[in-house]
């Protein structure tokens, strides 16, 4: 709902076609039970983009950065430097655990 009301404007986003090959594979990272960005829509996204991979944080909360996950951590630095993509089906656990 606050991002509804956002008085900000991108004039040049990119609003699709979605079912695209992109000139570099895209890594989507997405928690597993994330409130506001569901990891079906992270599922259905990287089916969109194709040859782009799905990485899986087994945590909670908004965003995957936040989780603490230093697999998820390694495995965005090799994207960033590298462009490697992890295998499909990558699964990491969060580094911080919500009401231990």
């Amino acid at each position: 709902m606050p991002c509804a009301a956002w008085p900000a404007t991108d004039t040049d986003r990119y609003t699709g076609p979605w079912r695209v090959r992109t000139a570099h594979p895209a890594l989507v990272i997405n928690n597993r039970y994330d409130p506001a960005t569901g990891h079906r829509n992270a599922v259905l996204m990287t089916d969109l983009l194709l040859g782009s991979r799905l990485l899986t944080v087994d945590g909670w909360g908004h965003t995957a950065r936040d989780t603490g996950s230093e697999c998820a951590d390694q495995i965005l630095e090799r994207y960033l430097v590298a462009g490697t993509l992890p295998p499909h089906g990558t699964v990491c656990q969060p580094g911080l655990v919500p009401f231990a």
